[in-house]
């Protein structure tokens, strides 16, 4: 009996601490805080015996261990020769609000973790740092290292492989550090409105609907019954709803450019939102926007205009987002 003690004693010095950080970081801190970056599946979550693996100190009692077992895809950043790797997290033990780490198994995500100890630990516990893919297996990012991952990995989202997961189109988190805007992602939609799969045109135009500014044609060439479907990743909000506002933003259109193009130094989201002025659903509208921006800007021609031809169309290929012309292109 008397070696019981000596026996806790050697179990928990050799235990593993995981030390939480729910810091507030923007996207591009949690990369530079990874030590590897990849893309897996997660396998199966597990709460490991608290003996093995705790959270130490005052924090023991508000976090548990969690372990995800994550098979490796592809990774972006660091090196990782193991096909199948564990993910620790100190997650709260208390009620949970917010936007956190929730993942489920069999599904891809996005890993930025840290090696710590000789074991791998998210960049970030509890807060978002975990990022859904949805778009498919891929072996490599749209683009290449010269460019930013954040962009890569924005693109990545919408560039669409067979075994793209059901709720591709969700575009909640399809841009983490909002490098695309507006602009860019309306056009990437407006191109997946010509793919073969029903599916991934409701998406698009889904996002289309809901993402204001009048950006809904596609609403015009849907029979009611697709119309109601446009609720899958809005679910709580009637996609005659959507197509009213937009509506309503038609009637005060010129004045929202004017707030908008009022400054004297116009930032990139700013700029994102004058182009899609130039796609407005409305022709009469559309025309006058196209002649405001070129007045304005007369350089620059990533627009919509002119105004009597269809909006521009991109899509997502190994070389980024490039136009579409004509129909999807055959694999």
């Amino acid at each position: 009996m008397r070696f019981i003690p000596i026996f806790v004693a050697l179990l928990l010095g050799s235990c593993v601490r995981i030390r939480p950080n729910t810091s507030e970081m923007t996207p591009e801190q949690i990369l530079r805080r990874s030590s590897l970056v990849f893309i897996g599946v997660i396998e199966k979550h597990e709460l490991p015996d608290r003996l093995l693996f705790r959270v130490p100190g005052e924090d023991a009692q508000r976090f548990r261990v969690l372990v995800r077992t994550v098979r490796v895809e592809t990774v972006l950043r660091g090196n990782e020769s193991h096909s199948t790797i564990d993910v620790y997290e100190a997650f709260p033990t208390g009620g949970l609000t917010g936007d956190w780490n929730s993942t489920q198994d069999n599904r891809r995500y996005l890993f930025p973790v840290r090696l710590e100890n000789g074991h791998y630990h998210v960049a970030r516990d509890f807060l978002r740092s975990i990022y859904p893919v949805y778009s498919g297996r891929h072996d490599k990012l749209p683009l290449d290292d010269s460019r930013p991952l954040w962009e890569r990995f924005a693109l990545l989202q919408w560039w669409v492989r067979p075994d793209r997961a059901g709720d591709f189109g969700d575009d909640q988190f399809t841009d983490p550090a909002r490098v695309l805007g507006r602009w860019r992602e309306a056009k990437v939609l407006r191109g997946l409105l010509r793919h073969p799969d029903a599916g991934v045109r409701l998406a698009a135009c889904e996002d289309l609907l809901h993402m204001g500014m009048a950006q809904d044609e596609c609403w015009d060439s849907l029979v009611p019954k697709q119309r109601q479907s446009l609720r899958k990743f809005w679910n709580a909000v009637p996609p005659e709803e959507s197509w009213n506002e937009n509506r309503s933003f038609e009637k005060s259109a010129r004045l929202h450019w004017d707030q908008i193009a009022g400054g004297a130094e116009l930032s990139f989201a700013a700029m994102s939102e004058l182009r899609l002025f130039t796609t407005i659903n409305n022709s009469t509208l559309r025309r006058e926007f196209c002649v405001k921006f070129q007045r304005r800007f007369p350089a620059d021609n990533d627009t919509g205009c002119p105004s009597d031809l269809p909006p521009p169309a991109t899509i997502v290929t190994q070389h980024g987002d490039i136009p579409l012309v004509g129909g999807w292109p055959k694999p």
